[in-house]
């Protein structure tokens, strides 16, 4: 298993939350503040297996990837 975070637009959540759940992937879901550009962000956390790890990474730019049993 494997922990990820990424951000998405405000625009893009409602599309990424029915995309991962057609992926049958659950996320946790956060508003964020980047200060560093001054924009309003959505925070995606998710813990999946390998081959839904792969679907997003080809997907999204990560801010985190660990393994989960590392946490």
């Amino acid at each position: 298993m494997i922990t990820l975070v990424y951000y998405v637009s405000p625009a893009e959540k409602n599309a990424e939350l029915e995309w991962l759940r057609d992926q049958k992937v659950y996320p946790a879901v956060a508003d964020h503040w980047d200060w560093k550009t001054g924009a309003q962000l959505i925070k995606f956390g998710v813990i999946v297996g390998a081959d839904a790890a792969l679907a997003i990474k080809l997907r999204h730019k990560l801010e985190v990837q660990v393994d989960y049993r590392q946490r």
